[in-house]
Parts: C-alpha cells; structure tokens; sequence
C-alpha cells in the first residue's frame, strides 16, 4: 500500500539511504530548514509507515540517525515505492494538485470511507484546507462519473468499477508525461506487486491472440490494452472486480469477445484471478475500442458487411455532409477515405458508448498544421453526434482530422498542386493564342493555364476556382482574388514584371490584408464571456447586412463543436459550413482577455467567413492568419491598435 509521505519525509530517507555512517538530527534539520525537534517527529511516523517494508530509522545517543533494513531486496522495494510516490505527488502536498492527485488516489484504493481529519494529517494540512481540495477533487471525479460521497465515518469515492479504472488509467497514468518504465510503479502504487515481467508476460498473451486471429495491433494500442489488464488483475485482487456492465449481451457478440475470454484465460491460470463475464466483458471493450487491423485486408465490396449498415451508413453520410459543407475540398470519391474513417467509427461508437477516453497529445498542432482537415473532422464530430447523441470531444475529433488530412494529400498528389492561371482577352484570337503561348513559358511549372475568357465571360472563368487571373483590360470589379494586369503583347521587360508579381502574390500577408473591413473592426470590445462577445460580433455583423441568422447559428454551432482559441490568446471563429454571399474577417480586440475554453484566454477575435467558391482557401486563408499570429509579440502588437488603418499596417508590415 501507499506510504504517503510527505516532502520533507522523503528527503529524509533518501539522505538517511545513501550512506552507511549515522547522520545527527541537527545536520538534518539544517539540511531541510527545520528543527531537530520537527526532524525527530518527522522519524516517528516515517518509521511506522515503513515497519512493513522490514526497514527503520534507528537512533543512537550522540551519533544520530541511520537506515537499518533486513536485506538489500527490501530496502530496494521502499526506495522504489518512495520513487513512485515522488514521480505521481511530485512529493510536494504544499501545491493543490499534488494534494488533490493523493485524495483521489485514496479514494479509489479504498473500500471504506477516509475521515477527513486523516487525510488531513497525513497531508499536513488543516480540515479547512482539505475542504477546499475537495471541491477539485469532486470536479475531477465528475469527469469520469464518479462521485464522493459523506457518511458518518468520513468520505468515499461511488460509482461504477469501470469509470474507477478509466480515472486510473486516464488521469494517473496517460495524465502526465511518464515514461514507460514508471507505468508498473504507478500501478503499484494502488496496493499491487507487479514487475516489468508482469506487463511483458500481459503484452504476450494478447500477441499470442491477436496473431491466431489474424490482427495486428500497434505497440501504441499494445501498452494501452495491456494497462488496463494489469489494472483489473489488481483490483480483482484487492477485492474491486467488475460487477455490472451496460449491454453486456452486445459485447458478447462482437468477434472480440471470443479473444478476450482467451487472453483471460492465460491470465487467469497464470495469477490465480477469477475473470467474471462482466471482467471479460470489459477487456472486451478495450479490444473493440481502440485500433486493431486485419493483417489482411478487408475488400471494400466486404466493408458494408464488416461494419454493419449504421455505421457503413454514417461513413457515406459523414463524407456527403462534407461535400456540401466544404465545397471545393474534394474528397468524396476516395475509397481509401471511406474504408479508415469506417473502421474509426467502428471504435470511436464504441468508445462513446462507454465513456471511454482517448488522449490525443497532437490535436493543437493538428487544428493550427491542418485547419482545413480539422474542419472536416469538426463536421464528421457533427454527424456522429446526431445519430448517436453522444458529443465528441477535441482529442476524437483530432483523431478524424488524420484521416481527411491524409485523403486531402492523396487529392493535392493526384491534382499535383498546380495553381490555376486564367486569362482575360478583349483582343482577336491570334492576339489571345500568342499571349497565351509566350505565358505558358513565362510561368513555371507551379502554375497550370486553364484558358482565354473574354470579359463577358468572367462569371464562367470564376466558376472553375482560379487561384489568379492574368487580364489585359480591366476587370471593372473587386474580387477576392489575385489580378495581374499584362499587356498584349509581352516584351522581356514585361515578363520580369509578371514574375516579380508572381512571387509577391505567394506573400500570403499581402492577400490577406484584403479581408479586413474597417466597419467590422472593434477595438476595446468590452466582454465578459465567449458567449457575449460572439454574440455581439454576429449581432452586429446582421444587423449591418454581412452574414444572416443561418450563419449566425452555423458560427454558434461550430464553436459549440469545437473551441476555435488556437494559443497565444487568439481565437479564430467561423461558421460550420460556408454560406455567406460574402469574404471578410470581422476583428475585435478585447478591453480585456476572457476565458474562451479550459485552460484557455482569448483577447484577440478573428472571426472568418468566406463565400462559397472560397470555400477550398480556407487553409490558406487560416495559415496566413497563423503566421502572423504565431507570435505572441505580433499578437500583442496588434491588441495595441486602436485605430484601422494602424492595425491594418502592422499586418501588412508583420
């Protein structure tokens, strides 16, 4: 069992530990900036924690201190289990994360209510303070549906054994950045015995069959699964088995149940555990619930059957609402797409049955290196939850984006990238086709000329998406996109011209700047929450005649999805699907910053919205933004302006 000791304590036996000579009680007081007086009450109860490790403090008049232990094993088992202590409470009970991670930890070790003044005792702190640690205690049990509750003899964590496991697994173990070699520890800090053995032994019985299956399985998902069994032998054994499972009969008849009686089979006989039908039932789950694949692979003609039609169905679905809700992202006849999103939201179902959480340690660099993907992902999140009523969080909606991220490179290979030029010609066709002929050798294999249109046709040009347009007479009207004027006839002069305008048009900066609209610019916008603020900016942009109620909501919506804060108090609103009339960025500089999501302050909003044809810019659009705002002296920089044509300025100028 835990020993529970405080900073001070730890330092004494690890200072008593390494060296064999006795150490006096003023040296060590002097050492830790205490009395002597503190240091030998401090040895009294350190030495009654220890008794079970055959290991104490002894003292002898006039010389001091000295550790005395059985055999060198057992002082290696205590110096252990203080390293693991040290490594989950930083063995530090001053700070309140340090002490709410050891009453959580209490908590679900025990079977029996804990007094407060225990804990209290054990934390050195007052009832007062544990009073308070509670609260944060209970705000982290809510997560995983767990309460504490108070009787007569104290406090005590309720709630079903399947949660307590995940708060485990999740919150101790996957919570912080602990290497792999401190994972038995950790687990051992709960009252168990394991060694690496142990999870080496675990890892090779469901190798052993996955491999008769014919599934492979990375070492990833590998660790993952074999945590949760080391997990469940402990608490079988200290009595805390799993006694009720929802739809247990559904588990029962997925393929993976088969495996998972046979991996607790092996288990059984090799730890002398008994594993119910509810405990093989919940391997079942960790089976089901994360990445297993075919060694071979399924046929596509197969698929329907392999998923069933609910989720077969809402693949398609999910790819179709895609299709209308980011135009120009074309993605939908890729069967590779289909065929990975279908097995994801096979387990992803799975895990939001049972409130199973999935740590996604790259979602921020996935929502600011793959906007657009993130998107499609935030409209899949969308399209799961309407059919299941379950809300997909960040970390599973990061986990989608890899997979539009990945179809939408397959689409750039397949397209090979290639900008599209248009050219607009009032002159004769023999003028047009040598104009034509001498650009297509001034432009370098980046771009791709997709023909000649004369000036009454440049609505036609616009509906094939070019990224620019080269034109020798004037447009006559703004677009929201590059125009390079050219004369008719080119000379070498001219040429360097229009590669010099090539080469500033990939300034993103440049382009950007055309986006921002004085009018839809407030400086010191005074807000006290997210939902105020946005409310304001929608409001305003209605009443002004820029976007109407339908994107007002979609924008609502998207946030409600997805927090749109992307670090360095930014935040990037925008509408779900893209269904205004109209391109611009709407810009608010708060009079101070607000709490946009957890963890996270916004005071600069850049709110995008872009017409339907802009749709495919979105990416770029978004990382023209992010290099200006990547740097929080930039965003600083501009949270200063409070007049447009200066905020404008420092764009252009970042």
């Amino acid at each position: 069992m835990p020993l529970y000791l405080t900073a001070r304590m730890t330092e004494i036996i690890k200072i008593l530990s390494s060296t064999n000579e006795f150490v006096t009680s003023n040296e060590l007081a002097k050492k830790l900036g205490v009395t002597s007086r503190t240091i030998r009450e401090d040895i009294k109860i350190i030495n009654d924690k220890i008794n079970k490790y055959g290991t104490q403090i002894i003292s002898k008049k006039s010389k001091g201190y000295k550790f005395f232990f059985d055999s060198e094993e057992q002082r290696n088992m205590l110096l252990n289990q203080v390293e693991t202590e040290r490594l989950m409470f930083d063995v530090n009970f001053v700070a309140l994360e340090d002490r709410v991670r050891f009453i959580i930890q209490k908590l679900l070790c025990s079977n029996k209510s804990i007094k407060l003044e225990l804990l209290g005792d054990e934390l050195y702190v007052s009832d007062s303070t544990i009073k308070k640690d509670l609260k944060r205690v209970k705000e982290i049990l809510n997560q995983y549906n767990i309460a504490v509750v108070k009787d007569n003899k104290g406090i005590k964590a309720k709630g079903n054994e399947i949660n307590m496991r995940f708060c485990i697994s999740d919150y101790f173990i996957n919570g912080g950045e602990i290497e792999n070699i401190f994972i038995i520890k950790l687990i051992n800090s709960f009252g168990n015995h394991f060694s690496d053995e142990d999870m080496k032994k675990i890892k090779e019985i469901i190798l052993n069959q996955l491999d008769k299956n014919n599934i492979e399985i990375t070492d990833e998902t590998l660790n993952k699964i074999a945590i949760h069994i080391l997990i469940a032998v402990g608490r079988i054994k200290n009595g805390q088995p799993v006694s009720s499972i929802r739809n247990i009969e559904y588990l029962k008849s997925k393929d993976e149940y088969e495996i998972a009686k046979r991996i607790n089979h092996f288990i059984e006989s090799h730890y002398r555990v008994k594993f119910s039908e509810q405990e093989i039932a919940y391997t079942t789950l960790h089976l089901a619930g994360n990445r297993l694949g075919q060694k071979e692979k399924i046929l596509l003609s197969d698929l329907k059957l392999f998923l069933g039609d609910d989720i077969f169905r809402l693949s398609v679905d999910i790819v179709e609402q895609i299709k209308i809700g980011l135009k120009g992202l074309n993605i939908y006849e890729d069967d590779k797409l289909i065929y990975n999103l279908g097995l994801h939201l096979k387990q992803l179902v799975m895990r939001l049955t049972y409130n199973m959480n999935i740590r996604n340690p790259l979602v921020n660099k996935i929502k600011i290196q793959h906007p657009l993907a993130f998107e499609a992902g935030v409209i899949a999140a969308h399209c799961v939850e309407k059919v299941t009523g379950f809300q997909v969080n960040d970390n599973e909606i990061g986990f989608l984006a890899l997979h539009f991220g990945a179809a939408i490179e397959r689409q750039r290979i397949i397209s090979n990238s290639k900008k599209k030029v248009a050219l607009v010609c009032a002159s004769g066709m023999a003028t047009s086709e040598l104009l034509l002929t001498k650009l297509s050798h001034v432009l370098d294999n980046n771009y791709n000329l997709i023909g000649v249109y004369a000036l009454h046709q440049l609505d036609q040009l616009l509906k094939q998406n070019p990224d620019l347009i080269l034109t020798t007479v004037p447009i006559g009207r703004k677009l929201d996109l590059p125009v390079i004027h050219v004369p008719s006839i080119l000379n070498n002069r001219d040429i360097l011209e229009i590669q010099h305008s090539l080469r500033n048009i990939h300034n993103k900066k440049k382009t950007i700047s055309q986006f921002f609209s004085k009018e839809l610019f407030f400086p010191g916008l005074k807000a006290k929450t997210k939902e105020e603020a946005l409310e304001f900016l929608t409001s305003t942009m209605i009443q002004m005649g820029y976007i109407d109620t339908k994107t007002k909501n979609s924008i609502l919506e998207r946030e409600r999805i997805s927090p749109t804060s992307i670090g360095n108090t930014v935040a990037i609103p925008h509408p779900m699907n893209m269904v205004s009339t109209q391109s611009f960025i709407c810009t608010a500089i708060l009079d101070k910053p607000l709490k946009w999501s957890s963890g996270e302050e916004v005071k600069l909003i850049m709110m995008i919205v872009l017409e339907k044809r802009l749709q495919a810019k979105f990416q770029e659009i978004f990382e023209s933004l992010y290099d200006i705002i990547q740097s929080p002296e930039n965003v600083q920089t501009l949270c200063k302006k409070r007049n447009f044509n200066q905020f404008l300025a420092s764009i252009d100028s970042i």
